[in-house]
């Protein structure tokens, strides 16, 4: 049995968030959509996937965009810790969405 993680640059959570990519290229939301449509086809395949990425909707309840795009696989939300920022003051605990296919 295959098993897939997928770990993209996480979808900014707010507008002073500058990580987005891990090339010269950004990983915008367009690219994000593509990712979750290359999930959904995988996963019509018979993989067993994992992907993580920043719980946007805890920090603004109006944004469900992964809700949106990953609604019929499971998310679940995890806290995970945060040790590296620039500003010390936001480094601490804060969710991620993990979304599976299992």
């Amino acid at each position: 049995m295959l098993f897939l993680y997928f770990d993209p640059p996480y979808r900014p959570l707010s507008t002073t968030s500058s990580f987005t990519s891990y090339s010269k290229e950004n990983f915008d939301d367009t690219e994000q959509t593509r990712l979750a449509h290359f999930f959904a086809r995988l996963s019509r395949y018979g993989c067993k996937m994992m992907l993580s990425n920043s719980d946007c909707c805890a920090q603004n309840p109006n944004d469900t965009f992964f809700e949106n795009l990953y609604g019929n696989f499971i998310i679940d939300k995890v806290h995970a810790s945060r040790f590296v920022n620039a500003i010390p003051s936001k480094r601490g605990k804060l969710t991620e969405i993990l979304v599976r296919n299992y």
